[in-house]
């Protein structure tokens, strides 16, 4: 079976930092729709009103036009989730929900009044790194930010089964630093590990989930932040699936597996959700739950395993949140914990043994929970990395 290529040419989606007083027009419009309440996560976690995300778009709505002054309960509200993105993706028009909660965050940020928790997550993580030199390099980014060693070790291990030697470069990619709005933190982050990638001579940088690819194609050209020329970025799980062989496989004939994708695939896809996906009992083609590599390639990988793949219309680029998105598991950890659990609980419910992603992040975040509702939680390079049986 066919691949999908690990060094894609399709053009990243448009993205640009901006302020939070440029998206007052979406803010006008957001405060008057529920229509994306489906997808409201913690919301449809506390049954708490105040954080859907027409509740916190018309909040910002006020704020920017004087109406009111964020009070530290405010600012909890706004940190208590994700950047929204499930919203924007449910969202008809694709309003940017994650633009203007970002937006929102980076000014409270430079005013000193994030709290204190958000300001430690910002800052969490490697902070040196010891020189490489190397044709290729990992960039453990989201195995750093989940703390979870064994994957690192894991992701070694899968390359080497596929005759590849990839040195890892510990630092922090500064996507968590964005997503909690420490611009600044994030700019001295993407700089430090540009640096490292320059110094070690790589051409091929392989990102270890979509959180770090995202960060090192979309977000440090924001940020003004250059790689070097020649550079080849791709992700860990399509390294390994153009390399593999069929012998080297591990073969799951039968099980049936759910593929979770981390809120982060939906910032490096190809399309959002169509309006079709969020129709009552959607259940047709997959695709229409949004597009690209970051989607097909963990699919492929499970269908070459053996996998019997069951899915729901919370997959892809509406695919709910494994509590471990945008910082939540550092700042918030028992909302994190929350809907880590919502989540295992749906995926359960729909008829899966096993749930699988590309991301390293949710794997370590699920797996502490997966045997409470009888489940178990798969990083596809981990299995990769355990071999045929």
């Amino acid at each position: 079976m066919s691949t999908t290529s690990a060094t894609s040419t399709t053009p990243p989606p448009p993205f640009a930092i901006k302020a939070l007083r440029e998206y007052e027009p979406t803010l006008a419009g957001c405060r008057f729709c529920p229509m994306c309440k489906p997808a409201s996560e913690v919301a449809n976690l506390t049954y708490i009103e105040s954080y859907s995300t027409r509740a916190r778009s018309m909040l910002l709505w006020r704020y920017t036009q004087g109406m009111l002054t964020l009070t530290p309960r405010a600012i909890e509200i706004l940190y208590q989730g994700t950047l929204d993105s499930i919203a924007e993706a449910w969202c008809v028009s694709h309003y940017p929900a994650s633009g203007y909660m970002a937006a929102a965050r980076a000014e409270i940020y430079a005013t000193g009044n994030a709290p204190d928790v958000v300001k430690a997550a910002a800052m969490h993580g490697s902070q040196q790194a010891d020189p490489v030199r190397a044709d290729a390099v990992l960039i453990a980014g989201e195995i750093d930010s989940a703390g979870a060693d064994n994957l690192r070790s894991a992701a070694h291990a899968a390359l080497e089964r596929v005759g590849m030697v990839a040195p890892v470069i510990r630092l922090q990619s500064g996507a968590t630093a964005y997503c909690l709005g420490a611009l600044d933190s994030a700019r001295d982050q993407a700089v430090r590990l540009a640096r490292a990638i320059a110094d070690s001579g790589a051409k091929t940088v392989i990102a270890d989930g979509a959180q770090t690819l995202w960060a090192l194609r979309i977000l440090y050209p924001a940020l003004n932040v250059t790689l070097p020329d020649g550079v080849q970025i791709t992700s860990l799980v399509a390294a390994l699936a153009e390399a593999l062989q069929p012998e080297q496989l591990p073969r799951f004939t039968g099980v049936k597996a759910f593929i979770h994708d981390g809120r982060a695939a939906a910032l490096v896809g190809d399309s959002l959700a169509k309006a079709e996906a969020i129709q009552p009992g959607f259940n047709g083609d997959e695709q229409a739950l949004g597009t690209g590599a970051v989607y097909d390639v963990p699919r492929q990988l499970a269908d070459r395993m053996g996998f019997i793949r069951v899915y729901s219309v919370w997959s892809r680029s509406l695919a709910r949140s494994s509590g471990a998105d945008d910082g939540l598991h550092l700042t918030y950890p028992d909302l994190a914990e929350g809907l880590a659990r919502q989540r295992l609980e749906h995926i359960k419910r729909i008829g899966a043994e096993v749930v699988l992603t590309e991301s390293p992040l949710s794997a370590a975040h699920l797996a502490r929970y997966a045997d409470q509702v009888g489940l178990k939680v798969y990083w596809l390079p981990d299995l990769i990395a355990r071999g045929a049986k």
